[in-house]
């Protein structure tokens, strides 16, 4: 079991380290701006930001997922959207933050479901 948690933990951390390159590529790349309200956009966040808060839980399985875990989500969240200020055609949004949070708790949520499902259980064994 020890086995399985610690390949887990090796795949979730190489699905991190692919979701924040392409999640950066997307946020960074000019295009299109509608510069406003879009479902699109923040379902985009939504669900991105619910994928990085389970791959960044199932990276470190050591660690509960909690205040460090939820601060460096947050901190990333806020980044884009500041990094966001700097590229041509794209806006800094409190909107897409507001997604991002709502992402998160989409998570935490989630959670004592997740603990049921049998690929996903040896991350919260011991």
């Amino acid at each position: 079991m020890k086995q399985a948690k610690h390949l887990l933990a090796i795949e979730a951390r190489l699905g991190l380290f692919l979701a924040v390159i392409y999640i950066n590529m997307k946020a960074m790349a000019p295009g299109d701006c509608y510069y406003g309200f879009t479902w699109t956009d923040k379902v985009e966040h939504f669900l991105a930001f619910s994928v990085l808060a389970l791959l960044v839980d199932f990276s470190y399985p050591g660690h509960p997922f909690g205040v460090v875990k939820t601060a460096l989500l947050l901190l990333y969240g806020a980044g884009i959207e500041v990094a966001q200020l700097f590229v041509p055609f794209r806006d800094c949004s409190l909107a897409d933050f507001i997604a991002d949070v709502l992402g998160i708790v989409l998570y935490v949520f989630s959670l004592p479901l997740l603990k049921h499902i049998p690929i996903l259980k040896y991350r919260w064994k011991e």
